[in-house]
């Protein structure tokens, strides 16, 4: 397992990339099969600073896998953004039509950390 670590204080300008999927079971292999290539790619990219990928056990929620990649900077994350549209057309790959072909839907958004902290025990 890669461990997943980041300090806010020593690199305030982290941005976040968070995905929320539906993922319907009889299409999981191929969606995450794709997701574990993806990663091997961002992976390579300056300013990727770490990915978490959490499976929902409970609750309400309707998203049953959700994501979070970090990035050195804003800057870093729209530069990968367009490292990984170019990566897509070299494979053929066209993501809209392949989450449609797998019946998967996507939220995604970005953030970064907000001014308020919590206290440190």
């Amino acid at each position: 397992m890669s461990t997943f670590t980041f300090d806010l204080d020593r690199e305030p300008g982290l941005y976040f990339l968070h995905d929320c999927f539906v993922v319907p079971e009889a299409n999981r292999a191929a969606f995450t099969n794709r997701m574990e290539q993806n990663l091997a790619f961002i992976r390579t990219l300056p300013g990727f600073r770490g990915h978490l990928v959490l499976e929902q056990r409970d609750g309400a929620s309707a998203f049953n896998l959700v994501t979070l990649a970090a990035w050195a900077s804003r800057e870093a994350y729209e530069d990968a953004g367009r490292e990984v549209r170019v990566h897509y057309q070299r494979l053929g790959f066209d993501l809209p039509a392949a989450l449609k072909r797998w019946g998967v839907e996507m939220v995604r958004g970005t953030y970064q950390a907000a001014a308020i902290r919590t206290s440190r025990p």
